[in-house]
């Protein structure tokens, strides 16, 4: 019989415990700060920064555990998706979708440009290296823009600027990796980009986005009338588990769209607003929006605290100038920049121009990217591409993370429709 002392513990049971601490900072965090001018993704990476000293001997090397970031973030990405379809009103009228569509097809697209030349011309990133920068690094977070989503289900919001940011977070994860592919393939096929743009328009950016917009609302159409069709009332709608039908609202849409070769993340948000344009039944989309958001804040916890730790190990990466001045600019001056130029003549007031322009969060979906990018294909200096998107999502947390408190308190004086 092995004897074990006291204070010895098994490595499964020290996640266990780790886990549990975690889900009660998820629980706690966010309650504590809820009228604090600081949010929870910001004391996640102060804690993750003081663990690393707690657990000094611990290294993460991000090149050692892609996969595993990969699948993470694509869950937490998922999650975020439903809600955030969920939380679109209207999600088949024009005007709600008239200031994303700008962002989406000038400012996202300008990003893009920007961050390939700053990767490139300060950073010394081979250009392929570049161009994935540009892509992953341009999507906003629809996790970190939750900070200022439009209402929760069933709340009347009346802000353009929360309307156009959901909007925006919701589509552009998906659209993010037409560009991703666009990396991927002048890394594998080389920079003459001529011999097969072609293809990577018509499979990489036609097909796939139809495939994931088409699938996603007929499955998200399907799943509605099949729960809401079974049950004739609201006492039998009461015995349906929400957390199991969110997880179904998830995983459906998402790997039947893969599946067939389309883009999930797109089925997964397309699907959710399929679901929120249903309002005779907005007490249960508000029980679906709950869950998800309790699984999301979790998660979200586990990410940034990890990240924290990275940035402890790592923080020689923020006294090099060119990352700086890179992740600054991105944050800084790039986004606000291409949002604004894709608002002139858009209707909308100052403060509603600035709130679009400057808040769009760089955070877990640049990770998901990275990492998928990376275990499909080679990269050159793939260590400063991990150091100059950390310490742009850093930079972003931090700013967006703490002004944001700020706007919301003048949203309902200077945004309104």
């Amino acid at each position: 019989m092995q004897n074990h002392g006291y204070l010895e513990i098994e490595p499964f049971t020290l996640l266990l415990l780790f886990g549990g601490a975690i889900a009660l900072l998820a629980a706690v965090v966010p309650v504590i700060l809820q009228k604090k001018y600081i949010s929870a993704p910001i004391v996640y990476l102060i804690i993750g920064c003081g663990g690393f000293f707690i657990c000094s001997q611990c290294h993460i090397q991000p090149l050692d555990h892609l996969e595993t970031i990969k699948h993470i973030t694509e869950f937490v990405i998922l999650i975020a998706l439903v809600n955030t379809g969920l939380r679109i009103k209207d999600p088949f009228k024009w005007g709600t979708w008239k200031k994303a569509v700008r962002l989406l097809a000038i400012a996202m697209p300008l990003t893009i440009v920007a961050a390939t030349f700053l990767g490139w011309w300060i950073m010394g990133l081979a250009p392929a290296t570049a161009l994935l920068f540009g892509a992953l690094i341009s999507p906003t977070d629809p996790v970190l823009a939750s900070e200022l989503q439009t209402s929760e289900p069933g709340q009347e919001d009346r802000s353009q600027s929360k309307l156009g940011l959901t909007a925006e977070a919701g589509i552009n994860d998906g659209l993010a990796f037409p560009f991703t592919f666009f990396a991927i393939f002048a890394a594998q096929k080389g920079l003459d980009y001529e011999n097969w743009i072609g293809e990577w328009f018509l499979h990489e950016f036609v097909i796939k986005i139809t495939i994931g917009v088409v699938v996603g609302l007929f499955i998200g159409w399907g799943l509605y009338k099949l729960i809401f069709s079974i049950s004739k009332n609201d006492k039998t709608l009461d015995r349906i588990s929400r957390g199991i039908l969110s997880v179904a609202l998830i995983l459906l849409p998402y790997t039947i769209t893969e599946y067939f070769g389309g883009y999930g993340f797109l089925a997964v948000f397309f699907a959710a607003c399929m679901f929120s344009n249903y309002e005779q039944h907005q007490h249960h989309m508000i029980d679906l929006h709950d869950f998800n958001e309790e699984l999301e804040s979790f998660a979200v916890a586990v990410i940034f605290i990890t990240i924290g730790f990275f940035i402890a190990l790592h923080y020689q990466i923020f006294f090099e100038a060119d990352i700086l001045a890179v992740a600054l600019l991105m944050v800084l001056v790039v986004r606000p920049l291409a949002g604004y130029i894709s608002l002139i003549k858009s209707g909308l007031n100052p403060f509603q121009k600035f709130v679009l322009s400057f808040y769009g969060m760089r955070g877990i979906g640049s990770l998901y990217y990275l990492a998928y990018a990376l275990t499909v294909a080679t990269f050159a200096d793939p260590k400063k591409l991990i150091a100059i998107t950390t310490a742009t999502i850093f930079f972003s947390v931090l700013i967006h993370g703490i002004s944001a408190r700020f706007v919301q308190k003048r949203i309902k004086k200077y945004d309104f429709k």
